[in-house]
């Protein structure tokens, strides 16, 4: 099942540009200024650690303040135990102008190298894993601030209560040719407490606009309560329906044991109703916010070949997925542009096709078949049988990784297939939603995060499942996002649904051929 929880991973960092030491921000002293641990916290079990370091350094054309992070955490991903880490780092003249970042994130069991350098309004960013390296390069969005030019910031405007300020925050780990608007917020002095420690603070609003490359967007907001200028000593954000909470601490705190939450199922979606899939061609869904609240954008729920919407409104959204085979006529021919083209055809560090690696499996798979949608079908057949150890324990891996370890569960099998697929001409792209089960880890009759895969195939987009091993999709998949998996970082498979996905409910309008009642079904 999709690992939405690890996606968090990338999510949850952009807020940590506001947590730093005091110091004086005018001239900070040569050398390590701010050396800071914190506790990470799942629904209130300590699940990780954060350690914040910044350092004035000499530089080619003056001094730097080079900013690092690095973070571990532990969760726990239907009984199963998943660890990810990253060391991130940025480096800013002393007003706060990008020069250069690195980003090494561990979300498979092989880790992923990124690096980026700013030069005449350019981004290069070199991205490396098993020895093979991806260059891209954007235009620096305009107004971009980092680590330190955030910090400048939050100082120039004060944290007074009512203070409030936007900035255009630049994290190319979630989105390398965009800025993401941060909106802040001062609001009151509270008390609050710190493992037992009570202190004097201000508490403040910051809400963060994530939005995709191909449509969507989500909003995270998160709570922060400042010592100061320059120190936040706690932080709390609440996605999927489950809290977060950074605490600063001592570094034995911070180090100490952990006691992993467990994430996934809590995002399980429950229906009152069974659903034979294998017999379903078409369903009808209300999906619905729960509460009435407004935490999914509902209007940016995608429409594809199978999945069709009928009504919306700001609490609710109805809509019908079929089954390929259950449509009487194809849907109409639509055409790629050369720029789309392009995105779908990549060999990006998610799912680089030029592996040899990759290369030798599509190799393999491919043999002698010409026909377009014969061979997408037997490359997905191929990915499932070939992925031998379906497990939840890899966090997120890229194609290379999972051609080597043959483990994972449905991401893996999704950007292997997509990379397989363009590895024959075919464009692919990724497709993040639900999935329906009769029972996951004895929860009855729930909906679980999924992906898998779309080829672009006579003019339209064929969705493939290489994880459930099908080629005619059933309806019990639905769509909340579309991702290019191309190097454009995290925002490329975020959307507003998987963000709220504890706050939605799901009922069952229709089935073809009808199913029966949740009555009927009673022993």
């Amino acid at each position: 099942m999709m690992k939405k929880c690890t996606l968090l991973l990338g999510l949850f960092l952009l807020p940590v540009s506001m947590i730093q030491a005091s110091f004086d921000v005018n001239d900070p002293p040569m050398g390590v200024f701010s050396d800071e641990w914190y506790a990470v916290m799942f629904k209130g079990q300590k699940s990780g650690h954060m350690h914040s370091t910044m350092e004035r350094q000499k530089g080619k054309s003056g001094d730097v303040v080079v900013s690092t992070i690095t973070m571990r955490l532990e969760m726990g991903r239907g009984g199963t135990p998943v660890v990810v880490s990253m060391k991130q780092s940025s480096t800013e003249t002393l007003k706060g102008e990008p020069v250069a970042f690195s980003n090494v994130l561990r979300l498979g069991n092989v880790p992923t190298t990124s690096r980026g350098t700013i030069k005449d309004g350019e981004v290069k960013i070199m991205t490396t894993q098993f020895g093979r390296s991806t260059t891209q390069t954007y235009a620096l969005p305009k107004g971009a601030t980092m680590n330190w030019g955030s910090m400048l910031a939050q100082v120039r405007n004060g944290i007074e209560p009512g203070t409030s300020y936007e900035i255009g925050l630049y994290e190319p780990s979630m989105a390398p040719d965009r800025l993401i608007p941060v909106k802040v917020e001062m609001l009151e002095r509270e008390t609050i407490d710190l493992f037992g420690r009570k202190i004097e603070a201000v508490k403040s609003r910051q809400v963060m606009t994530v939005q995709g490359v191909l449509g969507g967007a989500g909003e995270m907001e998160t709570i922060a309560w400042l010592a100061d200028k320059t120190t936040a000593a706690r932080m709390e954000m609440s996605i999927m329906n489950f809290q977060i909470e950074v605490v600063a601490c001592s570094k034995a705190v911070a180090l100490a044991p952990n006691d992993p939450a467990e994430l996934m199922l809590d995002t399980l979606i429950p229906v009152e109703m069974p659903i034979p899939p294998e017999r379903a061609r078409s369903i009808t869904y209300r999906i619905r916010q729960k509460n009435g609240e407004e935490q999914a954008a509902l209007e940016h729920l995608p429409e594809t070949a199978i999945q069709k919407i009928d009504s919306v409104n700001k609490n609710e959204v109805v809509i019908t997925v079929a089954r390929p085979s259950a449509h009487k006529t194809p849907p109409p021919a639509s055409t790629l542009t050369e720029q789309d083209r392009e995105l779908y055809l990549a060999a990006t560090s998610l799912v680089d096709y030029k592996d040899p690696e990759v290369a030798k499996l599509v190799k393999e798979a491919a043999g002698d078949e010409k026909d377009p949608r014969k061979l997408a079908e037997r490359l997905c057949r191929f990915v499932g049988q070939y992925v031998r150890s379906k497990t939840l324990s890899v966090g997120f891996a890229t194609a290379s990784e999972v051609a080597r370890s043959r483990e994972g569960d449905c991401t893996e099998h999704s950007v292997l297939l997509a990379a397989m697929g363009r590895g024959v001409g075919i464009p692919t792209r990724l497709v993040t939603g639900i999935v329906y089960t009769d029972n996951f880890e004895n929860r009855r009759h729930v909906f679980v995060g999924h992906m898998w895969t779309q080829f672009w195939i006579d003019g339209q987009w064929v969705d493939l499942d290489p994880a459930l091993r099908q080629t005619d999709v059933d309806p019990t998949h639905i769509a909340f996002g579309l991702s290019g998996a191309g190097d454009t970082g995290v925002a490329d498979m975020t959307s507003s649904f998987w963000l709220a996905m504890g706050n939605l409910e799901i009922a069952i309008l229709a089935t073809d051929p009808p199913t029966a009642t949740p009555a009927e079904t009673q022993p």
